[in-house]
């Protein structure tokens, strides 16, 4: 009796608890979310597609869920008079963002965690891929790509990390760094003024 009551008392911990945390890639540099100082502010315009996997047709699906990373780092960056969807005039912007993650390992993954209790781990990736064209008001253009992941691991004593590395905290940071790389990286191509800090 004790015995099953010990077990229901750990399986319904488990359920409650998440017990998972998400680790960046790092594979970019961190640059910081400060607003820029001392800079003549330009007009931004700006296109995003993004795709979970690559489609057979070889074209970008709009996903949405890519945009308030971008919207942050480009409101965070202090360097734009006014920012709109679409294309306009001043400086322009066309991201491509691509998750081509392990969905289908990191499901079972996740599946057989959850039903040990969490004690078996699991694991699931996301792999991004910020593929992007700017255009300066001037006509310059200069094209990027930059890439990160995050690593989300799913086992019971991640417990005490999960206040600290939560995938709905790690997930956005890891997709806002890239954008604020590619605006550093704009900046020193001169896509856009430098900054005087």
């Amino acid at each position: 009796m004790k015995t099953a009551s010990f077990l229901s008392l750990v399986s319904g911990l488990s359920f409650l608890a998440t017990s998972c945390a998400t680790f960046p890639g790092n594979g970019v540099p961190k640059v910081a979310a400060t607003p820029a100082s001392n800079v003549k502010k330009v007009p931004l315009s700006y296109l995003v597609t993004a795709a979970a996997t690559a489609p057979a047709d070889g074209q970008s699906l709009p996903v949405p869920q890519f945009s308030p990373a971008l919207e942050s780092a480009i409101k965070d960056s202090g360097r734009f008079s006014s920012v709109t969807q679409g294309r306009g005039r001043g400086v322009h912007l066309d991201v491509n963002m691509r998750n081509y993650g392990n969905g289908p390992a990191a499901f079972a993954s996740g599946f057989i965690s959850g039903f040990s209790l969490f004690t078996i781990p699991g694991f699931g990736k996301d792999n991004y891929k910020l593929t992007a064209t700017a255009r300066s008001a001037t006509g310059k253009t200069r094209n990027y790509v930059l890439e990160d992941s995050a690593t989300t691991v799913i086992w019971l004593p991640l417990i005490v990390a999960t206040p600290f590395s939560n995938p709905t905290i790690v997930v956005p940071e890891v997709q806002a760094n890239l954008y604020r790389n590619l605006i550093q990286n704009m900046e020193n191509d001169g896509i856009i003024p430098k900054a005087a800090n």
